[in-house]
């Protein structure tokens, strides 16, 4: 049986092809148009495995910027939080939720503003960490956050200003604000003459430069949180130099390093699963 290709959203094919001719002729316009895109989000097709999953799922109500957000619910327990990267869902967590179910946690997940099943077609990483927030008021603090790619970069936000957690894994999440603007620029197929533009804006939007948000910057301020650190050799998104400044900014970190799952499909395998379930039970006190 051959697996069903996941279709890219028709509007990034759009962008790749129309973004270099737009600067070329009107730079003024593609510099707007950038900042545009990079906190413009698409949806892709749900695998059935996803779907499948949903329809276990508890729903919940829950409002966040006069946008209303899915939020799900599985099992019973102590409440472990998982978090999707950009243009991801809840759902790819798919293969976690049995596993931390029968290991006795409930697992909460949602989909951030303008992705999945929630409202927008706009975000950023700040309301991802907002919307972690709620959730922290809701079910009170987590015994674990699991963060995938820019999950895991709005998770450390959400427990350095809310201590949402004590322990924390991120999978695959960038941490060099250099390399996600870089690796932006390629896909859409801009120039660096864009960067300046995108620099001014956030500093002037958010009251920081890009980078004081980046994983790397941030994490030496997260006190009194276990981490442990994910990444595939073969992420074609997020290179191995990002670990390594995680690890030299944060050394009593626990560093997992794997090869040939690549940026998503690492969430699917058995034993970077397991290896987060045990790094969670390490934690928890003994019983006697």
């Amino acid at each position: 049986m051959t697996k069903k290709k996941i279709k890219v959203p028709l509007k990034l094919v759009f962008i790749g092809l129309l973004f270099s001719k737009v600067e070329r002729i009107w730079p003024w316009l593609a510099h707007r148009w950038f900042v545009r895109i990079f906190f413009s989000t698409a949806r892709f097709e749900v695998p059935q495995a996803e779907r499948d999953i949903a329809a276990n799922a508890e729903r919940l109500p829950l409002e966040f910027g006069h946008k209303r957000i899915q939020v799900y619910k599985w099992g019973q327990g102590s409440p472990v939080l998982f978090v999707h990267g950009w243009m991801g869902r809840a759902t790819q967590f798919h293969k976690f939720i049995p596993v931390f179910n029968q290991a006795g946690y409930s697992v909460i997940a949602f989909d951030s503003t303008g992705h999945g099943l929630s409202e927008g077609h706009r975000s950023h990483i700040l309301e991802f960490a907002g919307i972690i927030k709620l959730l922290y008021e809701k079910y009170g603090r987590f015994k674990m956050v699991v963060g995938h790619s820019l999950g895991g970069v709005a998770s450390l936000h959400a427990i350095k200003d809310f201590q949402v957690t004590e322990r924390l894994t991120m999978i695959a999440s960038p941490a060099i604000a250099q390399e996600i603007v870089d690796e932006f620029r390629k896909k859409i197929g801009a120039s660096k003459k864009c960067v300046p533009y995108f620099e001014k804006y956030i500093f002037e939007t958010f009251g920081k430069r890009f980078e004081q948000y980046s994983a790397s910057n941030i994490v030496s301020e997260v006190k009194n949180t276990a981490l442990l650190f994910i990444y595939d050799r073969n992420d074609r998104e997020v290179s191995m130099k990002n670990p390594e400044i995680m690890q030299e900014n944060c050394p009593e970190a626990k560093l997992i390093v794997t090869k040939g799952l690549g940026h998503n499909r690492i969430l699917k395998d058995n034993e970077v699963i397991a290896s987060t379930l045990e790094f969670l039970r390490s934690l928890e006190p003994v019983v006697t």
